[in-house]
């Protein structure tokens, strides 16, 4: 089996401190951390630290943050033959400063990202795989969008199943988009706030009927704490989130985007949807718990072979 991942790369930074200056002040900062992000990059790094053989679609600028990414791209054994540096772009970021009471100040720039991948390219190899994966994020801007679609309708005709991950941002500004999409989506992967940006019905099961109408297969719904839960006609199963309390969490970036990498691989390994569940909430786990996100894990990976 081969998973084909479009998507984002972000270079994540975190900057603590005790409070945020004044505009033209500064202040100290406790720690601060630089991990590789992106939902796309996260997903297709959690599917082949977890054995499957990936490859993303991406695009990155051409600067010290994507040597950076590419680096680690590199000795995860992702397959990055799809991945552009794009020479007048610089790579995507998300800078936030966390203050007192967990306040969350966020810095972010596309970059490379808001670049349309290369809809033709992708398509000539699309019978290379097995599964193709989407992260909403590359479908905001209209080129991104028109590209995106017919990827996933060609896929859709060739008969490779479809996963799709909307993405917030997505969600609010583009919701039609995504929810036209959907009569090509085998796998519908939402987290609680983008369903509800999704579908204005407070019903929960409303919700998800809402959606298999829409033509999707199954709504996976990640829950956070709550773990997750697997809907489709006529059935739904959950699945509790993984808890040691000898463990605590560092951060959440990139929890769903590795749910997605676990539930993604139970299901190509012809998994039933609860112990689909169970693997995707103990990759997110492992993501959440781990002191640099994904880049503990890609080293944990290159010493034991397996997250």
């Amino acid at each position: 089996m081969k998973c084909l991942v479009i998507g984002d790369i972000n270079i994540d930074i975190a900057i603590y401190s005790n409070h945020y200056p004044n505009e033209g002040n500064g202040t100290s900062a406790e720690r601060a951390d630089f991990r590789l992000g992106g939902s796309g990059c996260i997903t297709a790094l959690s599917l082949r630290l977890l054995g499957l053989p990936t490859t993303l679609a991406a695009n990155m600028g051409d600067d010290v943050f994507s040597r950076f990414a590419g680096g680690l791209i590199k000795d995860s054994e992702l397959d990055a033959s799809l991945i552009k540096t794009l020479p007048h772009e610089q790579t995507g970021f998300f800078l936030t400063l966390i203050t007192r009471g967990e306040k969350h100040t966020v810095f972010n720039n596309r970059g490379a990202n808001a670049v349309s991948i290369n809809a033709n390219e992708v398509i000539s190899k699309l019978k290379e795989f097995d599964h193709l994966h989407v992260s909403g994020y590359v479908l905001k801007g209209n080129d991104q969008y028109i590209n995106g679609r017919e990827i996933m309708k060609t896929a859709f005709e060739l008969g490779i199943p479809i996963s799709l991950d909307p993405g917030l941002c997505t969600s609010e500004q583009a919701a039609e988009k995504i929810l036209g999409l959907l009569k090509f989506v085998k796998y519908f992967m939402p987290n609680q706030d983008e369903l509800a940006s999704l579908v204005k019905i407070k019903d929960l099961n409303e919700k998800i009927e809402t959606l298999l109408e829409l033509g999707c297969g199954a709504v996976i719904l990640k829950q956070g704490r709550s773990g997750g839960k697997y809907f489709e006609k006529g059935f739904a199963v959950s699945a509790p989130a993984d808890n040691d309390p000898l463990k605590g969490i560092v951060d959440t970036t990139g929890a769903g985007d590795c749910f997605n990498g676990g539930f993604l691989k139970a299901i190509l390994d012809n998994k039933g949807p609860e112990d689909a569940l169970k693997q995707a909430n103990s990759a997110s786990y492992k993501m959440i718990t781990s002191k640099h996100g994904i880049i503990d894990l890609i080293h944990e990976a290159k010493n034991y072979h397996t997250i």
